[in-house]
């Protein structure tokens, strides 16, 4: 399945699993696993080294000795988001203890439920986005996010997707520059913003590198469409200087890559700046559920992510089905996340899955692409 940032060929899922000595255990997952491995397995060593005989409840004691410890080299990225992974890990285990969900550990919803939408779109044509769309609708979902494989090609999907759906389905388009190895010119980023609006999207997501801040201010000053961002940053402090100055009109984290510690403080900021939160979750229903989790107790959470992909982590992970009704997920009520781990899936599903390079972004040699397409 391709994107303009690369093809997805498998999809990696990096689980964490923190045990107590009762034998209980919780589930975390790290997003950044999808995109590379050693690094990962070394990472989880290293912390679980540190975290050796801390209480099960002190949990953002755990989330200090891990920071402070690492402080010369780990200010954001991979080390954060094996934190991140660990942390949500850590309130599974605390919830699966005390009987109660997560949501009440964060201090309890302020909703009974909470938007999600689906997303895949990873298609190069408008009969397979329609196809998939259509199964979103008939599992609960009005709202559905698709990628960005061509500049050129994504207006005339958009297009059909609208003329098949009308407004029954809320659209999300992803650029996918924030993980793109050769990513468009500014320019190209601010045209086609200017050619969705017409198409009542409800955000465009990621239209420059994460670190190109300009970029996003040029396409925020462009277009009267929400501009999202940033899956990849995952603390509050690397996220200050985009809301002090305007560079997102909706504050997007990834709660696998943030952790709940983490992603606390970054949707309080937002909501002290007054900007929505948009919940990325790209991986399998661990991610999802701490999204559910999250969102429920954020006063400035719109919506949380559900990852679209046909993989079968995610029924066998979960405890009971996931039902999504209109759109929306309850309130969960299951001890912890909700989720089962077996020890069977360590031999069918080992990690990494394949020894073949990850091709989800594309490191072929391409030019820049300048003019209007």
């Amino acid at each position: 399945m391709n994107t303009v940032g690369g093809v997805v060929e498998n999809m990696d899922i990096a689980i964490i699993r923190v045990t107590s000595d009762t034998g209980e255990y919780g589930l975390g997952e790290v997003t950044f696993g999808q995109f590379c491995y050693d690094p990962i397995l070394g990472l989880v060593k290293h912390f679980k080294n540190l975290l050796i005989g801390t209480s099960v409840s002190k949990i953002n004691k755990g989330w200090n000795v891990m920071y402070n410890s690492s402080i010369f080299w780990n200010r954001q990225g991979l080390g954060i988001g094996v934190m991140g992974g660990i942390n949500i890990a850590m309130y599974d285990l605390l919830g699966k203890t005390l009987g109660l969900p997560v949501h009440q550990l964060l201090g309890g919803a302020v909703r009974d439920r909470i938007g999600i939408y689906a997303s895949n779109g990873l298609f190069n044509n408008p009969e397979s986005l329609i196809a998939d769309a259509k199964r979103a609708q008939s599992m609960g979902f009005n709202a559905y996010k698709m990628r960005v494989v061509h500049p050129e090609t994504i207006i005339s999907q958009v297009e059909s997707f609208r003329k098949e759906f009308g407004n029954e389905i809320d659209l999300i388009v992803d650029a996918v520059q924030g993980s793109c190895s050769t990513p468009w010119s500014n320019a190209i980023s601010k045209k086609l913003a200017k050619e969705l609006e017409p198409f009542n999207i409800l955000w465009f997501e990621e239209p420059c590198r994460v670190e190109n801040i300009n970029g996003y201010l040029e396409v925020r000053q462009a277009t009267n469409l929400n501009i999202a961002g940033a899956e990849s940053i995952s603390t509050a402090r690397e996220f200050r200087p985009y809301i002090e100055r305007n560079a997102f009109g909706i504050v997007q984290f990834d709660i696998a890559s943030s952790g709940f510690t983490e992603g606390l403080k970054i949707a309080s900021l937002a909501d002290t700046y007054n900007y929505p939160v948009a919940i990325h979750s790209w991986g399998s229903i661990i991610s999802i559920m701490a999204g559910v989790h999250l969102g429920l107790v954020l006063p400035n959470c719109t919506k949380t992510e559900y990852c679209f992909m046909d993989h079968p982590l995610n029924d066998l992970l979960s405890v009971q089905n996931v039902r999504v009704v209109n759109g929306y997920l309850s309130e969960p009520q299951l001890p912890g996340l909700g989720v089962v781990f077996n020890e069977e899936l360590l031999d069918k599903y080992p990690y990494p899955f394949t020894s073949d390079k990850n091709t989800m972004i594309s490191m072929e040699e391409r030019e820049i692409q300048l003019a209007s397409y």
